[in-house]
């Protein structure tokens, strides 16, 4: 199945006991052109609220990638990672951002995490449907998609009927499908125009909202 392009998750998963020594031992396998940033962490574990062993590290930038900083952030027995920022240039793409923290969980995370028991785990850097919606979503949305006049959106009332049956569908199943993707996944697989694939993203948050309203007024 077609899918869209997505920043990648990474987590650090394994026993509290050995979370300790886990991160003095990242601390000291950030080799060339990696870095521990010892100072950045302290700030930023000091700005957070209650979070203890946040870890900052900096890659140099070289002919293949720009200069980054990632941070490993403490979440149950392990870490995960929130964000990877640009050190120079203005914004990472997708692609600048998952080989930076491909890079990272190979040349310092999966070697360290290995001698602790601990697991690295690292998302898909594609997505289709069914990675955020349900099934009857996705089916939903594909059978509205191939349908309808992607000139008009949702206008025709069969069309309209079908766009509906999504809405309720995501509804119903809770999902968190986001606009962002929305928009991304009518445009970028399906063919939607981009002006348009983002009118029918805005159409159902709207629609969403609707339903939520109606079911917390019952």
């Amino acid at each position: 199945m077609s899918g869209i392009d997505v920043f990648q998750d990474m987590a650090l998963t394994g026993p509290a006991s050995e979370r300790a020594a886990l991160a003095a031992e990242l601390r000291q396998s950030a080799i060339a052109p990696w870095a521990f940033d010892e100072k950045g962490s302290e700030d930023a574990e000091r700005n957070a609220l209650g979070d203890k062993g946040i870890l900052i590290f900096q890659r140099d930038g070289d002919a293949n990638l720009p200069a980054a900083r990632l941070v490993l952030w403490p979440k149950g027995e392990g870490y995960y990672v929130p964000n990877i920022t640009p050190a120079e240039i203005g914004q990472l793409t997708i692609a600048q951002y998952n080989a930076v923290l491909s890079n990272f969980a190979d040349a310092i995370a999966k070697p360290v995490a290995r001698r602790f028991g601990y697991l690295v785990n690292i998302t898909s850097a594609v997505q289709n449907l069914e990675d955020w919606m349900s099934e009857d979503a996705a089916k939903a949305l594909r059978r509205f998609s191939a349908a309808a006049n992607k000139s008009t959106g949702a206008s025709h009332p069969m069309d309209e009927r079908r766009w509906f049956d999504f809405i309720i569908a995501v509804h119903r199943a809770g999902d968190d499908v986001g606009t962002d993707r929305l928009a991304r996944w009518l445009h970028e697989v399906e063919g939607w125009g981009e002006e348009t694939a983002h009118d029918l993203a805005g159409e159902f948050e709207r629609g969403l909202a609707l339903l939520t309203r109606e079911a917390e007024t019952r």
